[in-house]
């Protein structure tokens, strides 16, 4: 199941680049600046995906078949917030969706795999960046009980209906069927985050 669905995954990159790239190439097609240009950047766009798409599938085995050695140490976790929320801010202000970071003092130091751990915070972050409308906020906060940090990525978006919350965490699912060859994720996210925090 899990090749049936990279393959239709890399099938649509893979449908279209060669398309755009025998276009540009043929002399008797004459293009505007501005077409070659948008064929140019389709090409780079599919590329990128590509590239994600094979990058996350090597995160997830290496996770799920123990090729990741945790490193446990102290760290701050209002600063891996602010890192995150920094590599956010240029398509946030652009989307106008504000990000808010609230620490509990208690919880600001953790010990865990902080690499890792924003790994995970990075993915939540911008799967809740895709699905917050203009105006809506995305909050990451800490907050500590019992001598045990939770954190937490919130959005203001319009949620996920139940019957789809079985499958969050499924490679490729894509709740929303119509906006999939438009995302910029590579379907993956969830399922790496999953397995971080089952590490």
């Amino acid at each position: 199941q899990m090749l049936a669905d990279v393959s239709h995954e890399l099938k649509t990159p893979l449908t279209a680049m060669p398309g755009y790239i025998e276009t540009l190439r043929m002399p008797e097609v004459v293009l505007d600046a501005e077409r070659r240009d948008r064929y140019f950047e389709t090409i780079d766009r599919e590329t990128r995906r590509l590239e994600r798409i094979v990058k996350d599938l090597l995160d997830l085995a290496r996770y799920e078949h123990g090729g990741v050695v945790l490193q446990g140490r102290v760290f701050d976790i209002e600063r891996l917030f602010e890192n995150v929320a920094g590599r956010h801010e240029r398509e946030a202000h652009t989307k106008a969706v504000a990000i808010r970071i609230h620490v509990d003092p208690l919880a600001d130091q953790v010990v865990a795999d902080p690499d890792r751990i924003e790994q995970a915070i990075e993915n939540l972050v911008g799967n809740a960046l895709r699905h917050t409308p203009s105006g809506g906020t995305i909050t990451l906060s800490a907050t500590q009980a019992d001598g045990m940090a939770t954190l937490s990525v919130s959005d203001s978006g319009g949620g996920i209906a139940p019957e789809h919350l079985p499958h969050v965490f499924v490679r490729f699912y894509k709740v929303d069927a119509a906006r999939a060859s438009e995302s910029t994720g590579s379907g993956l996210g969830l399922s790496i985050t999953k397995a971080i925090i089952e590490r």
